[in-house]
């Protein structure tokens, strides 16, 4: 008895057994984007923003009112 339930290849399922699920390779992936336009977005040395430089304009744009 002992010996049937040490071979675990038998109660594996084959189909996937090395693939992963869609909805995870999706994921994957849409964070791997998503992270690559979050670094070019907010990272000032390659979008040029800077909270100085939106506060400064903020400030010109009320003295204008």
């Amino acid at each position: 008895m002992q010996e049937d339930l040490d071979r675990i290849e038998d109660f594996e399922a084959k189909e996937t057994k090395h693939s992963l699920p869609i909805g995870w390779l999706v994921l994957f992936w849409g964070l791997i984007i998503w992270g690559v336009y979050y670094l070019y977005a907010y990272t000032p040395a390659f979008s040029g923003w800077s909270q100085e430089k939106a506060y400064e304009e903020s400030i010109k744009v009320g003295d204008k009112k």
